[in-house]
């Protein structure tokens, strides 16, 4: 007869598994959620450590306390936070030529970068004129 491992251990270490591994796998996806999509200083973005995990610098901390809450998205109420103090907005931040990190209050852009307003409308001076 085959010796065999009961249903009921096979299922507790699967339940196991799976409630365990958020608490201790990356959550890599965030960064894609980011205006920058996390190119620009990766899990530093919101971690002390650059290797992610752990504790979290300001930005990551307002993530936590807006976005998750907000369906683990980047919103406009983050973008609006200066959450490391400098005097620039996230979005400033993530607008700012090159990108300065919102979680580094030592990373900031040189000059208020100028926001971006995809709805506004383009101007063209071929726009206005008919043909006659």
């Amino acid at each position: 007869m085959r010796d065999r491992i009961p249903i009921g251990i096979i299922t507790f270490t699967i339940v196991l598994v799976l409630s365990v591994s958020p608490l201790i796998m990356p959550k890599a996806f965030r960064l894609g959620l980011l205006p920058d999509k996390g190119n620009s200083f990766g899990c530093a973005t919101c971690h002390t450590n650059p290797a992610g995990g752990g504790a979290r610098n300001s930005f990551g901390a307002d993530y936590e306390r807006v976005a998750i809450p907000a369906g683990d998205k980047y919103t406009d109420a983050l973008a609006k936070l200066d959450s490391d103090g400098d005097g620039f907005s996230n979005e400033e931040e993530f607008a700012a030529k090159p990108v300065t990190n919102p979680g580094d209050p030592k990373s900031k852009p040189s000059a208020k970068p100028q926001s971006v307003d995809p709805k506004a409308k383009k101007h063209s001076p071929w726009g206005r004129m008919k043909v006659q």
